[in-house]
């Protein structure tokens, strides 16, 4: 257990963030150095010049060095050490792939390979370890359901990476919500972890902001998918069922869930691969509506804040309740669902 203090807490998010900030300006230089670009294509990359990559270098060695940093000042317990060891082997060794993706384009086919033994990895410790329960009663089935939500997870954020600053506000969103449903329920070094994320994320979004100035890349998405996916399910919900208790990593990642069922059920009813990239995601879809940029990450936030709200109602009320906000803000997806279909979009082959 991992137990800090206020000004030890505070520390460590100016730490990451401050991490963050200058090596996120570190690396935009070495991406321009060694000419790695996103450029312009015309298409879905709408931006008017080349934007460097790399940013989700800075993201991941920022938020490795923090931890490193407070195991090494903290000394918590081997079991700890060990477990947090278990949460960032998976995601340094998928954040690399995505560097790699980034500046050699890889196949869609090898990247869910790894994507999916990774997953496998990470879901491994968590169903066979000492760091969770088991939600449905079979370890087998606990098992494949661990792979399904840390692969899908991991895609969806990286599917919402697709503007500027619209990753890293969602990802900060999720962040901010794991910091304070595991302060609450005293969860500390999950805790930390989500309050070294906010740090990272703030520091990378000074440059990431509109008109961005580098990009997160793959390495970056894929980084905080999975690291977040992971860390969702670690989570003990200490809800009054095990059906409600699903709806707490869920919950907490709302709006990258809500952005990839809006596009892979448009792209569907549309004849169009699910894997194929196009202009339809919720980002898209609220422009078209002639929201301006800054407004949509506002929506973003506040719509994060919303989906966010139940798991601590969950925390004030009996089972029978659970289970009404569960249904309503359900209920409250699906509109939204529905809603955001409804935007017509132009694919660029229509």
């Amino acid at each position: 257990m991992i137990d800090l203090d206020l000004e030890t807490k505070v520390f460590a998010f100016f730490f990451a963030f401050t991490t963050s900030l200058v090596l996120s300006g570190v690396m935009r230089k070495i991406a321009m150095s060694l000419n790695v670009f996103d450029k312009p294509d015309g298409g879905r990359k709408t931006q008017r010049e080349p934007v460097p990559y790399l940013g989700g270098l800075a993201i991941m060695i920022s938020f490795l060095i923090t931890v490193i940093t407070g195991l090494y000042v903290v000394s918590p317990s081997r079991e700890v050490r060990t477990d947090i060891l278990y949460l960032l082997l998976p995601a340094a060794a998928l954040g690399i792939m995505g560097l790699w993706d980034d500046i050699k384009e890889l196949s869609p086919h090898f990247r869910l390979m790894v994507q999916v033994l990774l997953g496998l990895a990470g879901s491994l410790t968590i169903t066979f370890g000492s760091t969770s329960g088991s939600a449905t009663g079979n370890q087998s089935t606990d098992l494949l359901l661990s792979i399904f939500w840390i692969v899908g997870i991991t895609n969806a954020l990286n599917f919402f990476d697709n503007m500027d600053g619209g990753a890293a506000v969602a990802s900060f969103m999720t962040a901010l919500g794991i910091f304070f449903y595991s302060s609450i329920t005293n969860q500390s070094y999950l805790a930390i972890f989500g309050l070294v994320l906010m740090g990272v994320l703030a520091g990378f979004f000074y440059w990431n902001r509109r008109p961005a100035r580098i990009y997160m890349g793959d390495s970056g998405a894929l980084f905080l998918g999975i690291l977040l996916a992971t860390i969702a399910i670690r989570i003990d919900p200490q809800t009054d069922s095990k059906w409600t208790s699903f709806a707490v990593p869920i919950f907490l990642l709302a709006l990258p869930i809500l952005d990839t069922c809006v596009v892979v059920i448009s792209r569907l009813i549309n004849s169009r691969s699910p894997l194929q990239g196009g202009k339809d995601h919720l980002s898209h879809r609220l422009a078209l509506k002639g929201i301006r940029h800054r407004s949509i990450l506002y929506i973003f936030a506040l719509t994060s804040v919303l989906f966010q709200s139940p798991i601590y109602i969950f925390l004030k009320v009996n089972l029978e309740s659970e289970i009404l906000v569960t249904l309503f803000y359900a209920f409250l997806f699906i509109i939204l669902f529905i809603y955001s279909v409804g935007i017509k979009v132009k694919y660029e082959d229509t």
